[in-house]
């Protein structure tokens, strides 16, 4: 999984920081409090209304030693996650730890933004998520309710199916803009993103569930996904981009034009009028980045109902391998020897040190009571 070295004599693998098990491919995560805190959200009870959150990016202040950023979907007007199409605001957040609890300082896109991805780039920040923030208007038509959804409780949805549709994403290609900044603590500014040679019939939805990598040279390196691709593409196929810089023009890359499709005991490779997809099944949520040895690797939302983390890894960032080990479950240990069970883990990010090292997973939960989420810290061993 190229998170570690063979040693022969030992038959063996030495696996780098952060990661553990026979090839390497295993998060090391730490045991969490028996007591559920999120990171950002606060779980409804009678003395307090909840708040509903769903992933974020994390990074440590540059300056100060005990002040961390947190740039986080966050559900408005008291809903949960089953509002996220049309309820999700980006928002920053800061506090003492990584663990939180995170603090709201500024909300920084009104709904309906969402999947907020933080990156280093030359002269500051880069924010880049999904959404129009234009009140949830784009993508409403024909939906039987425009706006924001408003029958929510305590960070849940009532009755979501009835009075929370889905809006279509025709916002995906409406809105593919970023935030900027020269600060973490802003001010930020929307700036549009340009394509050229983009194959929007199939890579539909444009830059979305993204995570890019920032090269030295200023070039990125991001996965995008699309949705209802025509057959025989995965339903939810993942794509490679790139661009010579974050402002620069986006298209797609691939060193084959060809997938693979399996119809029962068959077999066929089918070629493809350009870059096909990055890999041969339908993920979601992709977070790119790149370790201390200069290899890229991938975190993935795989639609397992337990074995929810998927990994890919490349020496190259071009020719990716899907890892057959799962890089985390949404089964959390406790420091008291308990178990929580997550009922989605989804969107994941993690955080490197200054030798690119993960030291944190950060990721969006679910738990009791309904649709409520909150956004989940665990910490990484060595």
């Amino acid at each position: 999984n190229l998170n570690g070295r063979c040693v022969a004599e030992k038959n063996a693998c030495e696996c780098f920081k952060g990661w553990k098990g026979d090839d390497c491919g295993v998060l090391n995560l730490l045991p969490m409090p028996d007591d559920i805190t999120p990171a950002y959200g606060v779980i409804p009870t009678a003395d307090a209304p909840g708040v509903a959150s769903w992933g974020a990016s994390l990074l440590k202040d540059p300056e100060e030693d005990d002040l961390w950023h947190m740039f986080v979907s966050e559900m408005d007007k008291g809903c949960g996650l089953d509002s996220w199409g049309r309820n999700s605001k980006i928002v920053h957040a800061t506090a003492q730890t990584a663990f939180g609890p995170f603090e709201k300082q500024e909300e920084l896109l009104p709904l309906f933004a969402h999947e907020p991805t933080l990156a280093r780039v030359d002269g500051g920040y880069v924010i880049y998520k999904i959404g129009c923030a234009d009140g949830a208007i784009t993508g409403s038509n024909g939906t039987g309710l425009v706006g924001p959804c408003t029958s929510c409780a305590n960070g849940t949805t009532i009755d979501s199916q009835d009075t929370c549709p889905a809006p279509d994403q025709v916002y995906e290609r409406a809105c593919q803009d970023v935030l900027f900044s020269p600060t973490l603590n802003g001010p930020w500014k929307r700036m549009n993103l340009s394509f050229s040679s983009w194959d929007w019939a199939r890579a539909n939805l444009g830059l979305e569930s993204h995570g890019p990598v920032i090269m030295p040279n200023g070039t990125v390196l991001t996965f995008t996904r699309s949705w209802g691709s025509p057959a025989p593409l995965p339903w939810s196929a993942i794509w490679l981009a790139t661009a010579d810089s974050w402002n620069g023009t986006y298209h797609l890359v691939g060193e084959e034009p060809k997938f693979v499709v399996k119809q029962g005991a068959a077999t066929e490779t089918k070629s493809t009028d350009g870059p096909g997809p990055a890999f041969q099944t339908g993920m979601e949520d992709t977070h790119m980045f790149m370790n201390g040895a200069g290899y890229f690797h991938a975190l993935f939302h795989t639609w397992d109902d337990t074995n929810v983390g998927g990994h890919a890894y490349s020496r190259d960032g071009v020719k990716w391998t899907l890892s057959n080990t799962t890089a985390y479950t949404n089964h959390v240990e406790t420091v008291g020897g308990n178990e929580i069970v997550y009922g989605r883990r989804e969107r994941p990010h993690v955080f490197l040190d200054d030798e690119g090292n993960p030291t944190h997973l950060i990721t969006g939960v679910t738990y009791p009571p309904a649709d409520f989420s909150f956004t989940h810290v665990q910490g990484i061993g060595a």
